[in-house]
């Protein structure tokens, strides 16, 4: 029991990266309904965003945070207008075949421009471990807390308090009723896939200086991001945050205690029992089918 302190501390770490990407996977679902497979890959490119802003431009760790968040934004962006966008107006299902493609087009991108050698992000911040408590963390580990809890906090203002964040939630109720209370529902889509976008760059980013980036690491982290999002319920931004937190944790008790091998397993496990339970999800609204 000794170690509990630090194993809860680690999954607080990964559990807020997890965060991240679920919050962008289930705003893009909640409100435009388009299923993401190439999420990871999203993540994947923010770390290698990273890498490009501290080692090749030799940026401090904010300004190369700045650079991931405007570099994904905009290909988030380029993504929706030219390729999800002309998709779903044939049919939407296609888009979720085009997410496929892109996800293995963005693979082979990665694996021929930066090789398949792992690399990793300079953070720039100081070296060797920090004691609080009984816990030791590096202080990246802590950046990466405190920026997700940052990140998530903006973002929930947003959504709450200002006009962007009512025409989301307004479009993820109901679109029609959106367009004729005069709401730009493509501009909406547009921001919409923008910042899902940067959430998944902005949590590959933080976690390239902890973790090595490497072209098929997107798909270990779609399927967390999955499971997160079903796990909480899709479109639920605050199950989202409760879920991923603790399936970071869960994953830590699990791999400090049990072992590593155990530790991808458990998340799918938790999936079963709670749809078994809730098929909405912990914090999804009950439809008429549930």
């Amino acid at each position: 029991m000794a170690l509990l302190p630090q194993f809860l501390a680690n999954g607080v770490v990964i559990g807020s990266s997890y965060v991240l990407v679920a919050l962008g996977l289930t705003l893009i679902f909640g409100i435009l309904k388009i299923v993401n497979f190439a999420h990871g890959e999203f993540y994947v490119l923010g770390g290698y965003l990273a890498v490009l802003g501290s080692q090749l431009l030799g940026f401090p760790p904010l300004p190369a945070l700045v650079l991931v968040i405007v570099c994904m934004a905009a290909f988030g962006w380029g993504v929706e207008r030219f390729i999800f966008l002309p998709i779903g107006k044939h049919d939407p299902t296609n888009v979720i075949i085009a997410s496929f493609g892109l996800s293995i087009l963005l693979q082979n991108v990665f694996l021929k421009v930066a090789g398949p050698e792992p690399m990793i992000a300079k953070s720039g911040l100081p070296a060797g471990a920090i004691r609080l408590g009984s816990v030791f963390l590096t202080s990246e580990r802590i950046a990466i807390v405190a920026a997700a809890a940052v990140t998530v906090t903006v973002l929930l203002v947003v959504l709450r308090f200002t006009w962007v964040g009512l025409s989301l939630r307004a479009l993820s109720e109901n679109a029609t009723v959106a367009r004729i209370s005069g709401i730009n529902v493509r501009r909406v889509a547009v921001v919409t896939f923008m910042i899902g976008s940067s959430l998944a760059g902005l949590s590959g980013a933080l976690m390239s200086s902890v973790f090595m980036v490497q072209p098929g690491g997107g798909v270990l982290v779609v399927m967390k991001a999955f499971i997160v999002v079903v796990m909480a319920g899709m479109g639920s931004i605050e199950g989202a945050i409760v879920a991923g937190l603790g399936l970071g944790v869960v994953e830590a008790l699990v791999t400090g205690y049990l072992g590593s091998e155990m530790r991808d397993i458990i998340g799918f496990l938790i999936v079963i029992a709670v749809l078994a339970v809730r098929p909405q999800g912990l914090f999804g609204l009950k439809t008429e089918r549930s």
